[in-house]
């Protein structure tokens, strides 16, 4: 009888410790040095303690939404069997499509099917089935792969996130109707897909420190937030980090037309390829540093970086993050 005992009461203990130890990690205050393994030999996946906690809220849902499903065996995103394609007519030769290597009635295609498995490469496409439903829809739910996540809190990138952008703009908005670049997106969360209208997906921080495009964290119009938050919503805005990273040479290339040419995806339904289509711009999360009252945005006329003021409208096109082991690739 007393081994029995014994037995119980170790599988007990074990059962506890299991299940309180990640617990215990989550509280643990740390600041971004503390370096908690050497990831030289791409031996773990995480370098610091703070990514093995977001790692572990992200899979299991600890102070997110309870109905987050627990990381499964089904991914996410899948690669792009087809690709989108445009035709294109716009008939302004020094601008859009025209102005980038196509001919009129020329016929555009986006992102890249061809790749190399196992390797991300800015332009990849997938299908995310985002709302879970079991169906990775080639029309409705294609995204792009652009960067991995860029961590605006501890200003490095984490090679464990993907950062997708969906192929086409949902609405037009103020990034803030106040007029002031300061205080983030605010007016931007009306039209971002929520938890709800995207259940299957969900942001891997919902928490971000809003930086200029040189990761200042103040600018003429005053201290941007340090915790603006994404919460209830599946998507954000891109941050222009992730944009340089895989798509154009910010300190060479920020004035110059066809700047972004070879991230064309990002100009998908719009005015680059048809005039019809009205979308002329796509707005980051990132303000304009040099004054009070601008904000960065993607020109699908320039196929560039430019700064519209936040009070007026642009295109909104989601960002979603999502765990490379929730992607088949």
């Amino acid at each position: 009888m007393l081994k029995k005992i014994n037995k119980k009461k170790i599988l007990i203990l074990t059962l506890i410790l299991f299940i309180y130890i990640p617990l215990v990690f989550a509280a643990i205050s740390y600041s971004s040095s503390d370096v908690v393994v050497d990831n030289t030999n791409n031996s773990l996946s995480s370098v610091y303690l703070q990514d093995a906690i977001d790692e572990i809220n992200y899979f299991c849902g600890i102070n997110h939404p309870n109905d987050y499903i627990c990381k499964s065996n089904t991914p996410k995103c899948i690669r792009a069997t087809t690709l989108h394609t445009e035709t294109c007519t716009n008939t302004i030769t020094y601008e859009s499509c025209q102005d980038s290597g196509y001919a009129l009635n020329d016929i555009i295609t986006y992102g890249n099917q061809t790749t190399i498995p196992s390797v991300l490469a800015t332009g990849d496409a997938f299908d995310c089935d985002v709302n879970g439903d079991g169906v990775y829809d080639a029309a409705t739910e294609r995204f792009y792969y652009i960067s991995d996540y860029f961590d605006t809190k501890r200003k490095r990138f984490n090679d464990t996130v993907a950062v997708l952008i969906y192929y086409k703009v949902i609405e037009t908005i103020a990034y803030d109707c106040s007029g002031v670049n300061n205080n983030g997106p605010i007016s931007v969360l009306e039209t971002l897909p929520t938890t709800a209208e995207w259940s299957n997906i969900r942001l891997y921080n919902d928490s971000r420190q809003i930086l200029t495009a040189i990761d200042e964290t103040s600018i003429p119009a005053g201290t941007l937030p340090s915790n603006f938050s994404y919460k209830g919503h599946s998507a954000r805005l891109l941050a222009h980090q992730e944009l340089e990273y895989g798509c154009y040479d910010y300190k060479t290339n920020l004035g110059g037309y066809g700047a972004l040419d070879k991230c064309n995806f990002l100009f998908e339904y719009s005015l680059y390829s048809n005039p019809d289509f009205l979308r002329a711009s796509t707005l980051l999360e990132t303000p304009y540093s040099y004054n009070t009252f601008g904000v960065y945005d993607l020109s699908s006329r320039s196929r560039r970086v430019e700064y519209s003021p936040v009070g007026i409208g642009g295109g909104i096109r989601p960002v979603i993050e999502i765990q490379k082991t929730d992607i088949s690739y």
